[in-house]
C-alpha cells in the first residue's frame, strides 16, 4: 500500500512538473519576458550590490536567468522520473530503465520547444540541449544516491549488522 501511494504521489509531481514547464512554454514572448524580469528584480532586491559595486542585474542577464530556470524545471523533471523508474519496478536499476527515462526526458524537452512554436516563440536546439542536460544530471543524481544505498545495505548484511 505504502509503494502505490509512493508512486501516485510521484506521478502527481511528474503531471505537475510537465504542466508548469508547457505552461510556461505556452505563454506569448512578452508575458514570459515580464516574468522573467520580475523574477530577476527581485534576485536585484536581495542581492542589491556585489563586492565589485556593480548591481545584480549587470552581471546576469534575463536570458542566462531563463536558461538556468530551464535547466532547473528539467533537473526536477529528471529527478521524479528516476524516482519513479525505482519505484515502479523491483529489480535493480538497468540499462531499459535508464534508456526509458532518458527518452522520456528528451521527449518532453522536444515537446517544449514545439510549444513555443505555437506561441510564436522561437524554439531553439540549445534549448533542447539544456533541458535533457538539466534532467541528465537529475537522474544522476538519483542514481548515485541509489548505488550508494544498495552498497550501504550490502554491506551491512556482508558484516552482520542489522
Amino acid at each position: 500500500m505504502k509503494r502505490k501511494i509512493s508512486i501516485a504521489v510521484c506521478l502527481l509531481l511528474i503531471a505537475a512538473t510537465v504542466g508548469f514547464v508547457f505552461n510556461n512554454s505556452a505563454k506569448p514572448t512578452a508575458e514570459s519576458q515580464q516574468a522573467s524580469a520580475a523574477v530577476a528584480d527581485k534576485i536585484e532586491q536581495i542581492v542589491q550590490k556585489t563586492e565589485s559595486g556593480e548591481t545584480k542585474s549587470e552581471l546576469v542577464s534575463v536570458n542566462y536567468l531563463r536558461k538556468a530556470a530551464h535547466a532547473v524545471e528539467f533537473f526536477a523533471l529528471g529527478l521524479e522520473l528516476a524516482v519513479f523508474s525505482l519505484l515502479v519496478g523491483r529489480r535493480k536499476y538497468n540499462f531499459q530503465k535508464l534508456w526509458n527515462v532518458l527518452s522520456v526526458s528528451l521527449l518532453v524537452a522536444v515537446a517544449d520547444e514545439s510549444i513555443q512554436i505555437l506561441s510564436g516563440r522561437g524554439p531553439k536546439v540549445r534549448d533542447v540541449l539544456i533541458d535533457f542536460c538539466g534532467a541528465a544530471v537529475g537522474i544522476a543524481l538519483v542514481l548515485a544516491l541509489h548505488y550508494i544505498w544498495i552498497s550501504c545495505r550490502k554491506g551491512k548484511r556482508r558484516y552482520g549488522k542489522n
